[in-house]
């Protein structure tokens, strides 16, 4: 058998030869590609070289995969409002005042609980315009001692004081009364005679005399004191009765209080009447007082009583 030479003779001595070259080889390959990298990066960046020269064949660049940018927040695409200026704000002016308008003050009267007659003067002695039920209204322009002028039916027409309540009265400015009417002297009146109680009534052309009172009688009354008269008269016919004057007599002086003049009673109608004697007793003593009529034609009656008062 012919003896092989060099390495790897025999079976066993052809295989390690190969192994240990490829292995030489790739470590002489790891060192020069150790020592490449090593000295490619203590150059500067400008004057490295690349490893392999440049062939006809173009080196297709290896592209890495883009680093994805971490999602950033939506804003939403929403116009930035532009402040608006806030306008200062604006005075109010004061209101101007009204002056306000005085309201005149109406001075008044009201009746009170029995009415009240009026008259065209400020007296018994005037003729009599009409009445004011109790608790009417009307108004004052005028006065004259213890009388009120008011506005009656468009025209003046006087109260008495007394029996009236005036408002807003302190200003009503004094006023002239118009003439007296001429009155009979108090003699002239004459003095009728009084019926007995037991005398058959008077016919008093048809007038019957219901009643007659005198409020807190027989008194005493201080002198000065304000007498009231009730009196109550029907007419029993069908037709109206005239007289000239309905009143009260002091026996004893013959003065009348006339506390309805120039009127009438209507046909089958009561008539009443509360008024007080105005001045009639002028000195103390013990009086008896009559309800009297005085028709037109003259004719005059003491209708009831007497009724006794004392004055002191």
């Amino acid at each position: 058998m012919k003896k092989g030479s060099g390495f790897g003779s025999g079976r066993g001595g052809t295989v390690l030869p190969v192994v240990g070259w490829v292995l030489i080889v790739a470590l002489g390959i790891g060192l020069v590609w150790l020592g490449f990298t090593l000295d490619k990066r203590d150059r500067p960046p400008e004057v490295a070289q690349p490893l392999v020269a440049a062939s006809a064949t173009p080196v297709q660049a290896t592209v890495w995969p883009t680093a994805t940018p971490l999602p950033s927040a939506t804003v939403p695409n929403t116009p930035t409002p532009t402040p608006t200026a806030t306008p200062l704000p604006t005075a109010t002016p004061e209101p101007t005042a009204i002056p306000a308008t005085a309201t005149p003050v109406v001075a008044t009267i009201v009746a009170g609980a029995d009415g009240v007659n009026v008259r065209s003067g400020p007296g018994t002695n005037y003729t009599r315009l009409g009445y004011l039920d109790p608790g009417a209204e009307a108004q004052v322009i005028g006065r004259y001692s213890d009388w009120w002028q008011i506005r009656y039916d468009d025209a003046p027409g006087w109260v008495f004081g007394e029996i009236v309540t005036a408002s807003n009265a302190d200003n009503v400015p004094q006023v002239e009364p118009p003439p007296a009417p001429t009155a009979a002297p108090a003699t002239a009146t004459p003095v009728p005679t009084a019926v007995p109680p037991t005398q058959a009534p008077v016919d008093f052309r048809g007038l019957v005399p219901d009643k007659f009172e005198v409020e807190d009688a027989p008194g005493p009354y201080a002198l000065g004191q304000e007498i009231w008269f009730h009196m109550w008269i029907t007419n029993k016919t069908d037709t109206p009765v005239e007289y000239e004057y309905l009143g009260v007599q002091v026996e004893e002086t013959g003065e009348v209080q006339k506390s309805w003049i120039y009127s009438e009673i209507a046909a089958n109608e009561q008539f009443y009447h509360h008024d007080q004697m105005h001045d009639k007793i002028s000195a103390p003593g013990t009086y008896n007082l009559w309800l009297v009529i005085r028709f037109r034609d003259g004719a005059a009656f003491r209708m009831l009583g007497p009724v006794t008062v004392i004055v002191q």
